[in-house]
């Protein structure tokens, strides 16, 4: 049976964040029958969803705490779940002068917090939809680092999936400021879809386009249309993007990609471009479609988490 530990971490990264969340965090770590070889996986969640999220009980589907009870009948692993919570509701796991460096607390706060307790070992990234393009994107950013990932339907491709959602944003931010809307949903216990959406979107541009302290959306509140020099930063993070030029970060890394190819966002079609790309520059992976869509897709887990245990056996 796996043991949960609750700890704690003051992330010096997280010290002073331009939106005052907390810089002491709550890390939850689970180990199973761990020895020397054992390997480390931190898990990314998806976004309005944090470290604890993973651990949610669902009495509807297969749900993460089922993925862990049947893995430990088979393999050891250490998983580090950490609170990644923002003002804006999740994380993009990258360095924003409008957010905070959470690309720098999971690659070094957190890094070391491992390497504290457990000394140097083989260090995993994987999450699904954020989590899954943090899982890739901190995989390129810090090669040295991490040996591989698991990304399910992260994010990818924006043009599919981020810009479906500009005329629903568009549409509902327009009635105010940019700024009073942010401060209306803050304050407001229930939202709309339509809300969620939109503030889905003014996250993603405090990630990807901020202006300092300040956010530049990809399109105008004026009229709609998009405003190609904003929407370029965007793109540049987009995995299929980076690929084309970073490509050789990847090399001899244990590669998961899973999708539904039902992606209620369009996302498989990112995740097989990245496929192909890996493919063409012969880069050895493990990708699979399912018949599923975005969510409620724990299951995936039984495939890819043995695709890198199995190596430890």
């Amino acid at each position: 049976m796996y043991n949960i530990v609750e700890d704690k971490i003051k992330a010096q990264s997280l010290h002073g964040n331009p939106l005052g969340d907390a810089w002491e965090r709550e890390i939850i770590r689970i180990e199973n029958n761990v020895d020397s070889n054992t390997p480390v996986f931190i898990g990314l969640p998806g976004f309005f969803g944090s470290g604890n999220s993973f651990m949610n009980k669902s009495y509807t589907s297969f749900d993460f705490r089922d993925v862990l009870e049947k893995l430990g009948q088979e393999y050891e692993y250490i998983i580090i779940l950490p609170d990644t919570m923002t003002k804006f509701g999740g994380n993009q796991f990258v360095d924003s002068t409008a957010i905070g460096n959470y690309k720098t607390y999971i690659a070094e706060d957190i890094v070391n917090f491992i390497h504290k307790l457990y000394g140097k070992r083989d260090i995993y990234l994987f999450g699904k939809s954020s989590g899954g393009f943090g899982s890739i994107s901190l995989t390129m950013d810090y090669p040295d680092l991490f040996k591989g990932f698991i990304d399910i339907s992260g994010d990818s491709y924006f043009q599919y999936s981020y810009m479906q959602d500009f005329p629903t944003a568009y549409k509902t931010i327009k009635a105010s400021t940019l700024k009073d809307f942010i401060e209306t949903y803050r304050k407001s216990f229930t939202h709309s879809q339509d809300e969620l959406t939109a503030y889905n979107v003014i996250a993603m541009a405090a990630s990807y386009s901020p202006d300092g302290l300040n956010i530049n959306l990809p399109f105008s509140l004026d009229t709609g249309e998009i405003i190609n020099e904003i929407w370029e930063k965007w793109l540049e993070f987009d995995p299929v993007n980076r690929l084309k030029t970073e490509i050789n970060k990847l090399r001899n890394k244990i590669i998961v990609l899973q999708t539904g190819n039902k992606d209620e966002f369009r996302i498989d079609i990112g995740m097989n471009m990245i496929h192909k790309i890996l493919e063409e520059n012969k880069i050895k992976h493990y990708y699979r479609e399912y018949a599923a869509g975005h969510f409620n897709i724990n299951y995936f887990y039984l495939d890819s988490f043995p695709e890198i245990l199995k190596i430890y056996k």
